[in-house]
């Protein structure tokens, strides 16, 4: 699902920066719906990037995400990102190019983790 951003432009604008609202972003995401209440039209979502925030919507600020399923129409919407390195003992591992922000919300660590080959869209808060 993609968020809309209409109350949240004071996020994306700050005083005197000279931003124009028109040409900010009207959707985040997509993001994955982890819990539906349809009879109060309610949606929690996976914000992995933000762990403070309230993570349950109205569905009039959701609209549903139509990813590019003919990239021989539109090529450069499709990303190229690396896959995972396969082991010896066939597991999967992924490179991780930086630790961008640590914080201790509860008892232990986590860590928003940046990967090798993706965009910020895919940083994560993992556990320590």
């Amino acid at each position: 699902m993609m968020l809309s951003t209409v109350h949240r432009r004071h996020e994306y604008i700050q005083k005197h920066s000279g931003c124009v609202t028109k040409f900010l972003p009207h959707f985040d995401g997509p993001f994955l719906v982890t819990k539906s209440h349809p009879k109060k039209s309610l949606y929690t979502l996976e914000l992995p990037n933000e762990p403070d925030r309230f993570a349950t919507f109205h569905a009039s600020l959701l609209c549903p995400h139509v990813p590019n399923n003919n990239n021989n129409l539109y090529p450069l919407h499709q990303l190229a990102q690396p896959g995972p390195i396969i082991t010896e003992d066939s597991a999967e591992e992924w490179l991780i190019d930086r630790i961008i922000d640590e914080c201790t919300p509860g008892r232990g660590w986590q860590y928003l983790v940046h990967w090798q080959g993706w965009g910020s869209e895919e940083d994560r808060w993992l556990p320590g």
